[in-house]
């Protein structure tokens, strides 16, 4: 398993519809992109890649398109990965909410 991430992005707004449609079709055929899904709200299109090495060329790869306007790259964590510091007090709390 490699490193996994959600993007964030923001396309330009003299992106019409049919473009629109075709940029989700081409980021689907990516490799290392799990899923594209277009959103309402802050951001029009959330990405969810796994790359085998790091998810950093991936999204400088997306971010260099002419129809981005902004990105943001979430890598996800485990939540173990999360609280590693705390991760007796973690396991702890687990076991007492029964999870």
């Amino acid at each position: 398993m490699g490193t996994r991430a959600y993007l964030m992005v923001t396309v330009k707004d003299e992106v019409n519809q049919a473009q629109f449609v075709n940029i989700l079709r081409e980021l689907e055929e990516m490799r290392e992109i799990d899923f594209v899904d277009p959103v309402v709200g802050s951001w029009d299109i959330v990405i969810m890649i796994e790359a085998p090495v790091t998810v950093d060329a991936v999204a400088a790869k997306i971010k260099s398109q002419p129809w981005v306007d902004k990105l943001e790259t979430l890598k996800i964590v485990s939540l173990f990965e999360r609280h590693r510091g705390s991760k007796k007090e973690l396991l702890a709390s687990m076991r007492h909410e029964g999870v």
